[in-house]
């Protein structure tokens, strides 16, 4: 969750960047206002292209990390898994060695 946000910080960094700079071409402008339209477009467009590298950079990163901890955790739930099952099959184990060790009061001679 702690991606997203960051990605999200980023697009809204340069989303802002990008309108600051607009707003101060336009004021400056020392072009036709066609010419500034184009230039202003052609700017949005690559500030568009680079929040968008930085969202996939980003994302990739976070899912690589997710995948690794994802694995981490289900290498610890198996080997949690095996352990478990030693432990209940060596509990039954004992509890088969002392129900056997018990003496039957009416048994004779096998019978």
């Amino acid at each position: 969750m702690k991606a997203v946000r960051i990605i999200m910080a980023s697009v809204a960094s340069l989303m802002i960047g990008g309108l600051i700079g607009a707003g101060v071409a336009l004021l400056y402008a020392p072009q036709s206002g066609r010419a500034t339209r184009r230039m202003i477009y052609s700017k949005g467009m690559a500030i568009k292209e680079r929040a968008l590298e930085e969202v996939n950079t980003n994302r990739a990163q976070a899912m690589g990390k997710l995948n690794k901890v994802s694995r981490k955790i289900q290498k610890q739930a198996t080997h949690l898994s095996s352990q478990l099952q030693d432990l209940v099959e060596d509990q039954q184990t004992a509890l088969k060695e002392a129900v056997n060790s018990i003496p039957l009061p009416f048994q004779q001679n096998g019978h």
